[in-house]
């Protein structure tokens, strides 16, 4: 069930392709992409601060330098991450592609070669009831056409379980859990309750390893 094992990196190391951590990306790809992890995957975590918008830019990252196109798209829409932690502007993003008027990609932009980022964009209505849109994943299948692998940096596993959208509308869910910040229990009862409810869980990433 594991697939891999992070060190916690900033930014600009998930990005860098001579980056110590990046061989620990590639590996987490690698297997990911043997199991069959194609399409679109649903990143959560049993609580925040485990590090999903870090763990899906590094994996981005690593499968760009693979040669594949990836892309991120942040779904976390009450507690957005992905353009704080890139230090970009949030002014276009998933909400600006729910009107079916343009592309999701038209919303994102390539942070290196071959991956691209896609923010929430502006939150006008109610987050929780924004996130049941049947607009998100239309909007992520369209990207799949143009992308080898979508990630989507969701929010924490219990707004996860209570989403249709997000449990059971794209191919997969990956859970991150963190070596010094997430108890045992907690990550087996997330585990259970994923399972349970019928997630197609790839695999469990554990992040912050020394």
């Amino acid at each position: 069930m594991r697939l891999g094992a992070i060190s916690d990196a900033g930014a600009r190391g998930l990005l860098d392709p001579d980056s110590p951590v990046r061989r620990h990306y590639e590996e987490l790809a690698g297997n990911l992409l043997r199991m069959g992890g194609t399409g679109s995957v649903v990143v959560t975590s049993p609580e925040p601060g485990t590090g999903r918008t870090s763990i899906c830019l590094g994996l981005g990252a690593a499968l760009a330098g693979m040669g594949r196109r990836a892309a991120v798209v942040d779904c976390n829409l009450e507690n957005s991450q992905l353009h704080r932690m890139l230090g970009e502007p949030n002014f276009v993003g998933l909400t600006s592609g729910l009107d079916d008027s343009k592309p999701l990609e038209h919303f994102g932009y390539e942070v290196i070669p071959g991956l691209l980022v896609v923010p929430t964009g502006p939150i006008l209505l109610d987050p929780v009831s924004l996130l049941e849109d049947e607009g998100i994943p239309k909007a992520v299948r369209g990207l799949q056409k143009s992308r080898d692998l979508v990630l989507l940096d969701a929010p924490v596993a219990a707004r996860v379980l209570r989403s249709p959208n997000l449990l059971g509308g794209f191919d997969g869910v990956l859970l991150v859990v963190h070596a010094s910040r997430t108890l045992k229990s907690v990550a087996r009862e997330t585990t259970d309750d994923l399972l349970e409810a019928g997630a197609n869980l790839l695999g469990v990433v554990l992040n912050g390893c020394s």
